[in-house]
């Protein structure tokens, strides 16, 4: 054979063992780097490859995909991060925010839409559509692009807090002008009266030329002035109340002993309950046992204002528990029956009230007190059962 030609064979049997050498390189490189990504793609950071006892080529590639990993790795950390941050913050804010697909499916929300919407879990538009309807509920709604998909993004806020608060602060500013004026005129007309009674039971009056009769008449009319003005002064003093709560002196105390010492004061059998048992409220215990004992009596006042015998076994319950937000609640519960929808919506307004002898303070006071303590009060009426609730909030 001449040599020429051996030495070609030769020279194409090492290109082609050097080819093969390096394709079956090419391709063992080839599978780390997909290896790689699919381990990231996975969210599986704990591989690494050797860089110990290689040679130089695979530690350069090896400590470079290395390289890879913790970057990747550390965006991804990053990435997470943000996404606990931005979620800390929609969960702090009073707003309910949903975010909805094309598919009316609820990909997103935060806590605030699960307490508005009274849900546990929110999946699906159809679980919300009748409470969307609330009149309680503002709803607005954006249009938004997320990942190359049409959503709509929706906040929802609770302006009953809001109209009651303006509500509230319309009354007060009425009150103080009303006290202030009625206080102005009838102190001196009680003054006055009080005088002339006084000058009228003296021997020099009685011994004047006016006649018994006369007299009498005289008399009489300054009592009724007096009386008038004594009931109407008690009247503005009780309503001054309202607008004269005291600044509230929160201190920690066991809600169980507390709501005791409160069914004892109450002419009624009571039941308590109260999870867990060694509760702790942070609160003006003065300011709210006020609230509770007032509550208690109208419990008890509309057991007897029924006009037949109740067909159940009269109740009234308390129950202490906290919700998600660790807030504490106090259910006064009866089963004397519901209040009228007409009435109930008027409930807490000051001055309104269905009783002959009620004054209309007791409920928007109580509500006052609440408000003022950071806190709130507001009625549940469970038509089913035939249960009214007053719940009061303390955060």
């Amino acid at each position: 054979m001449d040599v020429n030609k051996v030495i070609i064979i030769v020279l194409l049997l090492v290109a082609v063992v050097g080819y093969v050498r390096l394709y079956r390189h090419y391709r063992r490189n080839i599978k780390k780097v997909r290896f790689l990504f699919d381990a990231i793609d996975n969210g599986d950071f704990s591989f690494n490859f050797p860089t110990e006892k290689r040679n130089k080529e695979d530690n350069i590639l090896h400590q470079s995909l290395n390289r890879i990993k913790l970057f990747l790795q550390h965006t991804r950390e990053e990435q997470m991060e943000r996404e606990k941050y931005y979620e800390q913050i929609l969960n702090a804010v009073d707003t309910g925010i949903m975010v909805v697909d094309s598919h009316d499916n609820i990909l997103q929300h935060n806590q605030a839409a699960l307490r508005l919407l009274d849900a546990d879990v929110l999946t699906h538009m159809n679980q919300v559509k009748g409470k969307l309807k609330d009149e309680h509920l503002a709803k607005h709604e954006t249009q938004a692009m997320l990942k190359d998909k049409h959503v709509r993004i929706i906040a929802l806020s609770d302006v009953s807090h809001e109209l009651s608060n303006q509500e509230v602060d319309s009354w007060i500013k009425l009150i103080r002008v009303l006290t202030h004026e009625i206080m102005n005129t009838i102190t001196p007309v009680t003054s006055l009266s009080e005088t002339l009674l006084k000058e009228l039971n003296s021997e020099e009056l009685y011994t004047a030329k006016s006649s018994s009769a006369e007299q009498a008449k005289l008399k009489q009319g300054l009592e009724t002035i007096h009386k008038t003005g004594t009931e109407l002064l008690a009247f503005v003093n009780n309503y001054r109340r309202f607008t004269h709560v005291p600044q509230p002196q929160p201190a920690l105390f066991y809600v169980e002993p507390f709501l005791e010492r409160m069914a004892m004061l109450c002419n009624h059998e009571v039941e308590i309950a109260v999870t867990p048992k060694d509760l702790l409220a942070y609160a003006d215990e003065s300011l709210i046992s006020h609230v509770v004992t007032n509550l208690l009596k109208n419990a008890v006042e509309a057991f007897n204002g029924l006009q037949s015998e109740p067909t159940t076994k009269p109740s009234i319950r308390l129950h202490a528990y906290t919700n998600e937000q660790e807030a504490i609640i106090i259910d006064v519960s009866n089963n004397a029956g519901l209040i009228p929808d007409d009435i109930a919506s008027h409930i807490f307004i000051p001055f309104f009230t269905t009783k002959p002898e009620g004054s209309g303070i007791g409920l928007s006071l109580s509500r006052q007190i609440m408000r003022v303590s950071g806190g709130s009060l507001s009625l549940h009426q469970y038509k089913a059962q035939g249960i009214t609730t007053f719940r009061i909030i303390i955060p």
